[in-house]
């Protein structure tokens, strides 16, 4: 099997991220997430004004020699509620209308979170691709 270079991933990562709109972050109170796992497997936030964020931009770079890292926009999530806890953000990519792709997911820097009417949470997704 041919080795990836990283023009080679790179391309891929640019082509595949090229609709920003097509992507979503959401957070989910799952602290686990297997890497066979799929949207509808996650526990989502709920709670008054939660809502998976589009992204607006992303961008691939050389990470280091070997990677390359994709960077979406910071995005906030606002409440205007009490929410239920979020262990993790994920990314997501819609493929279809109303069908969702898993992408990408990491666990909230800042630990279990619960939020409640009048604060927030910025998310800066990022992932690695191996090149």
């Amino acid at each position: 099997m041919g080795q990836t270079t990283e023009e080679g991933i790179t391309n891929v990562l640019e082509t595949y991220f090229a609709t920003p709109g097509d992507f979503f972050v959401g957070l989910c109170s799952d602290t686990s997430i297997a890497k066979d796992a799929t949207y509808a497997g996650l526990t989502e936030v709920s709670g008054s004004g939660y809502a998976m964020i589009a992204l607006s931009t992303i961008i691939a770079s050389t990470y280091s020699v070997d990677d390359v890292q994709v960077n979406g926009n910071e995005v906030t999530f606002n409440a205007t509620g009490t929410w239920t806890v979020a262990n993790a953000w994920f990314v997501i990519k819609e493929i279809s209308s109303g069908t969702y792709v898993l992408v990408c997911w990491n666990v909230l820097t800042a630990g279990a979170t619960t939020l409640i009417n009048g604060q927030s949470i910025a998310i800066t997704p990022a992932l690695i691709g191996v090149g």
